[in-house]
C-alpha cells in the first residue's frame, strides 16, 4: 500500500472543472442540433409567457384608471395644502410614471381637496394603499410574467414611498 496519497493541484482540479463545464456545453449544442431545436431566441434571454391579449389590456386599463385617479388626487392635495406639497407631488410624479411605463397617459379629472390637513392625509394614504393592494392583486391576476413583474416593481415603488414618507 502506498504511503502517500496523489492529491490533484487546485490547478489541475479547475483546469478539468472548467474542461468539463465546456464539453458539456458543446455537447448540449450539438444534441440540440441533431434533435432539430431550432429555437431563435439568444441563450440567458428572457422571454415572457405569451399574455391573452384581452384579459391583460382589460387589466391594463383598469389599473391605468386606477393610478390616473390616484395622482389626480395626490396633485390636488399638494397644491391645495401647502403643507403636503412635497408628498404630493412626489406621488403625482411616481404615479405619472407609471402611467407612462403602460402607455397610457389619461389624467383623471382633479378632486376636490378640502378640509384640515390631517384629513387630506388619510385620504392621500388611503388612496395610496389602496392602489398598492391593487397593483398586487394586478401581478396576481395578470397572465403575462412580464405585465405581472411591472406591476409588482409598482407596488413596491409606492409601499417604498409611503415608508420614506411616512
Amino acid at each position: 500500500m502506498p504511503d502517500r496519497v496523489s492529491h490533484l493541484s487546485r490547478r489541475t482540479f479547475v483546469a478539468f472543472g472548467v474542461g468539463g463545464a465546456a464539453l458539456a456545453l458543446t455537447g448540449c449544442d450539438a444534441l440540440d442540433s441533431v434533435l432539430g431545436d431550432d429555437d431563435p431566441v439568444p441563450p440567458g434571454a428572457v422571454t415572457p409567457t405569451a399574455p391573452a391579449a384581452d384579459a391583460d389590456s382589460t387589466l391594463v386599463d383598469e389599473v391605468t384608471t386606477a393610478i390616473a385617479e390616484a395622482g389626480a388626487l395626490a396633485a390636488a392635495t399638494g397644491t391645495t395644502i401647502a403643507s403636503l406639497a412635497r408628498i404630493g407631488s412626489r406621488f403625482a410624479r411616481i404615479h405619472t410614471a407609471h402611467a407612462s411605463e403602460l402607455g397610457r397617459t389619461e389624467a383623471a379629472a382633479p378632486p376636490v381637496v378640502t378640509g384640515p390637513e390631517a384629513v387630506a392625509l388619510r385620504a392621500l394614504w388611503a388612496s395610496e394603499t389602496a392602489l398598492q393592494d391593487r397593483l398586487v392583486a394586478a401581478a396576481q391576476t395578470a397572465e403575462s410574467g412580464a405585465l405581472a413583474q411591472v406591476f409588482a416593481s409598482m407596488a413596491a415603488a409606492l409601499a417604498q414611498q409611503k415608508a420614506v414618507l411616512a
